[in-house]
């Protein structure tokens, strides 16, 4: 019979199928001790796991050294995440409105950019740390798959890091490397069980107003800035129709998002409302009836584009 004493706490007990509860109750009570040593270890070295907020301000670490979020347009680049060394106010990570609206996707997005950094860093220094060993040219790689541990060496696939790990300092994550390839030990043992223990493991709150409340719905472009190349609000600034499917090339033809929908304006200025009705489908109402909303296929049917206005207007 043995006995495991997890992280989160609990106390697991193994033996053979014969065993009987009160078997498995006396071999608690006479390690009791050996117990609670474990418990006040794990106690004592389990991570912070703090949580972040996705808004303009937070800090992540990447390499020890913070840096702030701010979250952009989603015009203005076109990964989900991105990191910026050179801002007026220093390195910044940079993150789209739309992902920064999801905690999910902003979490993937995050780790995604620390594990294609975290890379390129094992890729330049790697080979010099590896090279005192008995396989100078095992793989090194970060992974997002890893759900414990800091890091893992496979005697085929080599040695996995952690992406959270990419937040240590250089040389603290240096460390990590030595100790887990049975290396001679490079940084203070205070430093070091500091930062990996407060490292950011994906703990992710969004703060409401993540997004402006008039932000175009499709891809979160400012009011009064242009849509993203993607977007399936936008519309050509020579058809009027949706962008998407103008077949025009380069951004000539993308239009500003006025803070509500395209034509959602002329409607309203020309009446043209419409309202479903049982059996009958859609009919032509006021702006006032019940249910009535904006009819934007008679727009387009009655209505042409002027492009030096940018909107719908009615034949002379």
């Amino acid at each position: 019979m043995g006995i495991t004493v997890t992280a989160s706490g609990e106390i697991i007990v193994r033996g053979p199928h014969d065993t009987t509860h009160q078997q498995a109750v006396d071999l608690v009570q006479r390690r009791r001790e050996w117990i609670y040593r474990q418990l006040e270890l794990h106690l004592r070295t389990a991570p912070d796991d703090p949580e972040k907020q996705l808004i303009t301000g937070e800090t992540f670490n990447v390499f020890g050294r913070p840096h702030p979020l701010r979250i952009v347009p989603d015009s203005a680049q076109e990964q989900p995440a991105l990191l910026r060394h050179r801002t007026a106010a220093g390195p910044e990570i940079h993150i789209r409105y739309t992902t920064a609206a999801n905690p999910a996707k902003g979490t993937q997005e995050l780790m995604d950019l620390y594990v294609s950094t975290g890379q390129r860093w094992l890729d330049k220094h790697g080979p010099a740390i590896t090279a005192h060993t008995t396989a100078p040219t095992m793989p090194l790689r970060f992974s997002t798959r890893m759900r414990t541990g800091r890091a893992y060496i496979h005697p085929a696939c080599g040695l996995s890091l952690h992406w959270a790990t990419a937040q240590l300092s250089s040389r603290c994550l240096r460390e990590l490397i030595h100790r887990t390839l049975g290396l001679h030990s490079i940084a203070n043992k205070k430093t070091f069980d500091h930062e990996l223990r407060t490292l950011w493991l994906g703990r992710l709150a969004t703060a409401e107003d993540t997004v402006p409340a008039d932000a175009c719905p499709a891809c979160s472009a400012l009011r009064n800035t242009f849509h993203a190349g993607y977007c399936t609000s936008a519309l050509c600034a020579r058809t009027g129709r949706q962008r998407r499917d103008c077949g025009h090339d380069g951004p000539a033809c993308n239009t500003l998002w006025t803070g509500e929908r395209p034509g959602l304006a002329e409607c309203t200025e020309y009446g043209f409302f419409c309202r479903l009705t049982p059996g009958q489908g859609y009919e032509p109402c006021n702006a006032d009836d019940p249910d009535a909303e904006p009819d934007f296929n008679r727009l387009y049917r009655e209505c042409i584009w002027d492009i030096p206005t940018q909107r719908m207007v009615l034949p002379a």
